[in-house]
């Protein structure tokens, strides 16, 4: 897993973003270069790095787009809106380079789109970072690999692609992602 330590909450900058709603029962954490808001945030983050890792497991990234980090609607909508709790499981972090008052880090996100509702079975997840943006899924294609990618691509992951267009239509981002995004799998 890596070194990772609480910052305590003296140690963040005025005006430092995870200064605000700092939580004693749920402390921002320092792993190498990267900053987590929260202890949750940083244990989930984790575990969707260590998913593919698991016997079974299965994990694919089957849609990749490139927004672009000068997209303003990528900065502002993606990553920095709230999501609220029916669309997904969202975890941030930030790559600071190990310094605290960086004013430009790289901000990242995870979002878990299916596999955490009652009687879903498909686990699903977007990661958001350096302007791109990746879907991952455990979905096995509905199509084989006979049948062309460039045909209905995404038809091949109906479950994955409908989770995340429900996300993604709310952030208003849906046509962009999922029309110009390039189906890998």
């Amino acid at each position: 897993m890596g070194l990772f330590r609480v910052v305590p909450l003296d140690e963040l900058p005025d005006g430092h973003r995870y200064a605000d709603g700092y939580k004693r029962t749920d402390p921002v954490i320092r792993c190498g270069l990267n900053l987590f808001p929260f202890f949750s945030a940083f244990l989930l983050h984790r575990r969707l790095l260590w998913w593919p890792d698991g016997e079974g497991m299965g994990r694919r990234m089957v849609l990749r787009a490139d927004i672009g980090r000068g997209d303003p609607r990528y900065g502002r909508v993606l990553l920095t809106d709230s999501i609220t709790e029916g669309l997904g499981i969202v975890a941030d972090f930030r790559y600071d380079g190990g310094n605290l008052n960086d004013a430009n880090p790289i901000v990242f996100r995870s979002v878990i789109v299916s596999g955490w509702r009652p009687n879903e079975t498909i686990a699903a997840h977007l990661w958001l970072g350096s302007g791109y943006i990746y879907l991952f899924t455990t979905e096995a294609p509905v199509a084989d690999r006979s049948q062309p990618l460039d045909r209905y691509p995404l038809s091949r992951y109906p479950v994955s692609i409908g989770a995340a267009r429900r996300l993604l239509r709310w952030l208003e981002f849906e046509s962009v992602i999922i029309d110009r995004g390039i189906v890998v799998r």
